[in-house]
């Protein structure tokens, strides 16, 4: 099992750690973490996934492809809470990961770009510009992607340096997420952007402040990837910051939901939370979640 970033222009030396990887790049890629038996049945769970959601919420969400919480899907348990994935997180430096969410995030054959943001949303608060994230998304690409059928493309560094991508229009506004403006620069190239192409059975944790996006899909395949969202350091955060975890934990802020009370882990069955128990969050404390807030404050970024 080897970290390693994806291309010659991205490439750290040989003798960094993956932590280290993940500190200059803001990803590391892993590969061969997963074997070909789990891989197929995680496929396989995802396309019966895909055929019960809705026509319109895919449409809702297109430049996605789709985002379908996996607190309202506990068949996918196991990947939540593999030993494998909890090595992986302590090798890029967690010391005490936990699991806040994730989806089904799948590209249909033919569906456009995904586009430039990042993901954080605590800029107000001061950790949120030190070197250590507070959030990674860990990435399963359930197939092998490529630039051709949309594989990940990021903007190296942008974790922690300011970018011209960092003053495009909001994230996840309705507008981008249903591409109603296909000529948009959020889903253009970049002269900066580097392309993540894995295998099935790589592994891809990144640092949520990170500038990313997707390419189009120009196969005539599904592009299905599993996104898993963990605070790698919970014990250690402030209780605001905590409190906000949690908030996204039970989904108060979630929109993308069709229930009156989304499903969380709380609900599954005894024998399925249990799989996931090791990374669950608690909190104790009174403090108020942090605001959520998406827009860096760029002048606390390291200059472009």
């Amino acid at each position: 099992m080897v970290g390693m970033t994806s291309a010659p222009s991205a490439t750290a030396p040989a003798a960094l750690s993956p932590a280290q990887q993940l500190e200059q790049n803001g990803f590391v890629r892993f590969t061969d973490v997963l074997d070909p038996v789990t891989m197929d049945t995680l496929l396989l769970r995802a396309h019966a996934t895909l055929l019960r959601e809705k026509e319109a919420a895919r449409e809702a969400v297109k430049s996605n492809g789709s985002l379908i919480h996996l607190s309202d899907n506990p068949e996918y348990a196991d990947v939540i809470g593999s030993p494998k994935i909890a090595e992986l997180l302590r090798e890029v430096g967690a010391t005490d990961p936990r699991w806040t969410g994730g989806f089904l995030i799948s590209k249909p054959a033919g569906g456009p770009p995904l586009f430039w943001h990042q993901d954080w949303w605590g800029w107000t608060e001061p950790e949120s510009y030190d070197v250590r994230a507070h959030q990674l998304f860990v990435m399963i690409y359930l197939t092998d992607t490529t630039p051709e059928n949309g594989c990940l493309r990021v903007i190296p560094g942008t974790h922690l340096r300011d970018h011209p991508l960092h003053h495009l229009e909001a994230a996840h506004s309705e507008g981008l997420q249903s591409f109603a403006n296909p000529d948009a620069v959020d889903y253009a190239a970049h002269p900066d952007e580097v392309a993540v192409p894995v295998k099935a059975g790589d592994v891809l944790i990144g640092d949520s402040r990170l500038i990313h996006g997707a390419y189009a899909n120009r196969t005539n395949e599904e592009r299905p990837l599993l996104t898993l969202w963990y605070m790698p350091h919970w014990s250690g955060m402030s209780p605001g910051m905590r409190a906000r975890g949690m908030e996204n934990y039970l989904r108060r802020d979630d929109i993308h939901t069709s229930v009156a009370r989304p499903l969380t882990p709380l609900d599954w069955t005894p024998v399925l939370r249990q799989r996931v128990e090791a990374v669950l969050p608690t909190y104790e404390d009174s403090e108020p979640p942090v605001p959520w807030h998406r827009t860096p404050d760029t002048s606390r970024l390291i200059p472009a």
